[in-house]
């Protein structure tokens, strides 16, 4: 390690607190035997284990595909043969039974829902959709990325339930033939009944029906969370509607030891709680659902949020979760601080206390903040919380120094922090923060506690490198001060110029260069012993189809091509 790098290592982990755990493998090139470099997981060949992604884009079919590099050259090619579908055909049981010799074709509206991810690339997540109205025969195709997928057919009409083929793998060696066989109406297990606000003893008894918000019911399998229905009207909201439902779900409900069914207002955030029920086989032909008593809403009920400073923060966002006096679970509409650092928030009574989760703008010092607080609703007073005002704790400030290949400071790089895992608790994402490096290349990052992905992101022509850090909150108290955070600094490795040409032949006239196509270029190895794609570099064809992309090196010759 050069004598430039030791002195910042020394001044970077100076007074390190055990609030930030790193334990990385390596740290710069340094560390590492002849011909490897340090990534993400430790050190490696910078000309092995990858993989690329190459995307056309919706406009020409040609969706994600992905490719193996064997052996990575100054020049890598790609060739795109066609697009890749999922295709087959959409069926109807004609009697009561699972019999391909008797069943009908089905042309009415049906939606196509194929989620998943790449196979070569390990957590890169695809989705795809699309709707068919008017189908030739029964029969539909889909274009959709290179990847293992999910696929769930949704008939339009609300009383045929969904089919799904699960682990479907496409690719262009592969054809994909899916043939959806909805039940038949005798072959579906089909519910009727009535969900009410609540039902009181009496002869007759007194019903109490939902017209506060629209409200739906599904079926759903509790172990995979497949959805065994479609989502169904049960009250429309208004006056007059009664909460009556017809639920017709797939035959598959009848193996299942029990099947759960959700109840929940179509708009999130309306005052109506979410209700969860259990319903085993043999499965009445008639029942009622009660959400409970969950008392009448609590409009405009305010509040305040304080920075870690103790002044008024605004532009945070606040939700509250928890559980209703009838048993069901709410979830309020997102709010925002005003410049006085007040809000404002409609409410249900709770069984108990809220709670109340705060996210403040990225970049600010006030971080993520849950507190529990009851809401105190007198008669003839307005509803006020308990406490009024919640202060936030303190961001954790994360430094650390970038230096480029020659041990001179890195300055005015950008350097991103990506949150890699939500904590459960916490109802939202956390937004990517940014800054640039000063011109000692320090930068200076203002986390939550939690696991993240710092990105360096050089503008000159050397690679992008990424870390590993999870970030703590055990000295975090309610307005304390957090120490300053240190990183050890950080070189970035020689950078190697890869060009190259993307073609495809969907014009039939032989190779056809491709224009806007995004080259992706992939470490794939394991981080916590669970297969990972780290992403090295990326690149876009320009109106001939060629492209370059920087990827890291070790050798000292490559870095001038």
């Amino acid at each position: 390690m050069s004598l430039s790098l030791r002195f910042l290592a020394m001044t970077f982990l100076a007074g390190c607190s055990t609030s930030l755990s790193t334990a990385p493998a390596c740290l710069t090139d340094a560390d590492c035997s002849s011909g490897l470099i340090c990534f993400v997981d430790g050190c490696g060949d910078p000309t092995r284990d990858l993989a690329v992604e190459v995307t056309g884009g919706s406009t020409t079919g040609l969706f994600a595909q992905d490719f193996e590099v064997k052996e990575l050259g100054t020049s890598q090619d790609f060739f795109l043969p066609g697009p890749i579908t999922i295709g087959g055909s959409f069926q109807r049981e004609r009697t009561a039974g699972v019999d391909p010799t008797q069943r009908s074709i089905y042309t009415d509206e049906v939606l196509v829902r194929a989620t998943g991810e790449s196979v070569l690339l390990p957590g890169v997540t695809r989705t795809f959709q699309a709707r068919f109205s008017q189908t030739d025969r029964g029969t539909f195709s889909m274009g959709v990325g290179q990847g293992r997928y999910t696929v769930t057919a949704f008939p339009t009409n609300r009383e045929v339930p969904p089919a799904t083929f699960s682990n479907v793998v496409a690719s262009l060696d592969a054809g994909v033939a899916l043939n959806f066989a909805f039940p038949s109406v005798e072959g579906a297990v089909t519910v009727s009944g009535r969900l009410l606000r609540r039902r009181i003893a009496g002869s007759p008894p007194t019903e109490l029906y939902i017209t506060q918000a629209a409200m739906d019911l599904q079926a759903f399998d509790p172990a995979t969370g497949e959805p065994l229905s479609q989502r169904v009207e049960t009250s429309t909201g208004r006056p007059g509607s009664r909460g009556d439902f017809i639920l017709v779900m797939s035959p598959a409900a009848r193996s299942l030891r029990a099947v759960e069914l959700v109840a929940s207002p179509r708009e999130l955030g309306a005052l109506v709680p979410t209700q969860r029920f259990s319903l085993t086989p043999p499965f009445p032909s008639t029942l009622t659902l009660e959400l409970g008593d969950f008392g009448e809403p609590i409009p405009a009920v305010r509040g305040v949020v304080t920075g870690v400073d103790g002044e008024r923060l605004v532009g945070a966002s606040v939700i509250f979760e928890g559980r209703t006096v009838g048993g069901g679970q709410f979830r309020s509409r997102p709010a925002q601080t005003d410049s006085d650092g007040a809000y404002s928030v409609d409410l249900l009574p709770s069984d108990g206390s809220y709670t109340i989760t705060i996210v403040p703008p990225p970049g600010v010092r006030s971080g993520v903040t849950q507190a529990q607080v009851r809401v105190m609703n007198m008669p003839g007073a307005a509803p006020t919380l308990s406490p009024s005002s919640v202060r936030c704790i303190e961001r954790i400030s994360v430094r650390g120094a970038v230096l480029l290949p020659d041990q001179t400071p890195g300055a005015m790089m950008r350097v991103r922090a990506v949150e890699t895992a939500r904590a459960a608790t916490r109802p939202v994402p956390l937004e990517d923060v940014e800054v640039l490096t000063d011109e000692n290349g320090i930068y200076d990052l203002r986390l939550d506690p939690g696991a993240w992905r710092l990105e360096f992101l050089p503008a000159i022509d050397l690679p992008q490198t990424s870390r590993l850090i999870t970030v703590s909150a055990t000295a975090a108290v309610d307005g304390g001060a957090l120490e300053r955070q240190q990183l050890a600094p950080i070189t970035l490795p020689r950078g190697r110029r890869i060009t190259g040409t993307v073609t495809s032949n969907i014009a039939n006239r032989g190779p056809t260069p491709l224009s806007n196509v995004q080259v992706r270029f992939f470490r794939v190895t394991r981080i916590e012993n669970k297969p990972t794609a780290v992403l090295l570099g990326t690149g876009v064809t320009n109106g001939v189809g060629a492209y370059v992309v920087i990827l890291p090196t070790r050798e000292q010759a490559r870095a001038a091509q």
